[in-house]
């Protein structure tokens, strides 16, 4: 296991930080900054739930990836063109950076499974699940079962239309699985409105979790 860790700072508080002390209390501020964001996979899911946590605030991440940007990411996945190639851990630390310097992710290249998957999130606060693949899943499930942290799935977020059916829902105690749990990737396209929408709404349980729990 390799471990990468990269901290970027331009000032002791720069002008993002600045502003989001219009939005929260100071309390509220601590408890994201210390708050540890770890994300199992970052495609469409991952990407983009790891930046709009970014732009909540949250600036401490552990990342677990094995792919590469390729160009078939690039319609619904937080990538850019010139970007192609790169490990997708590499390529979202260059995003994370430019919302907020400084950002301070642990990552991985490499592939999650059921020997490391405890190890590497060891130190993480709170858990998102951003896979492909039932069988990626169902392995997080598996592994996190009886966590008291809190974890946040997803399934069934493919195809167009029928936003509406994308939802969140309780499995257990601090468990959660986002979508309609039944349009899956290897049936259907996976395209930006719908994994967005899903995305966004992981990071909205991640953020309502920290705030609610400021006591």
């Amino acid at each position: 296991m390799v471990k990468v860790t990269r901290n970027y700072t331009l000032r002791s508080l720069n002008e993002f930080e600045i502003g989001l002390e219009r939005y929260y209390s100071q309390e509220a501020l601590e408890a994201i900054r210390k708050t540890v964001i770890g994300i199992a996979g970052c495609g469409g899911l991952g990407s983009n739930c790891a930046i709009m946590l970014a732009r909540c605030g949250f600036r401490n991440f552990i990342i677990v990836d094995c792919d590469v940007v390729e160009p078939s990411n690039l319609n619904r996945q937080h990538y850019f063109i010139h970007q192609i190639g790169i490990p997708k851990v590499e390529a979202l630390l260059e995003v994370l950076r430019r919302v907020n310097p400084d950002i301070s992710v642990e990552f991985y290249h490499q592939r999650v499974n059921e020997n490391n998957i405890q190890e590497l999130f060891s130190d993480a606060h709170v858990l998102v699940e951003a896979f492909d693949s039932t069988i990626a899943k169902q392995m997080f499930y598996e592994a996190f079962h009886n966590d008291k942290r809190c974890r946040i799935m997803a399934s069934g977020i493919a195809g167009f239309g029928h936003s509406d059916e994308i939802i969140t829902r309780c499995l257990s105690y601090n468990c959660y699985i986002v979508g309609d749990e039944t349009r899956d990737i290897k049936q259907e396209v996976p395209l930006a409105p719908r994994v967005t929408i899903a995305a966004a709404k992981q990071a909205d349980i991640v953020l309502s979790h920290v705030l609610k729990n400021l006591d």
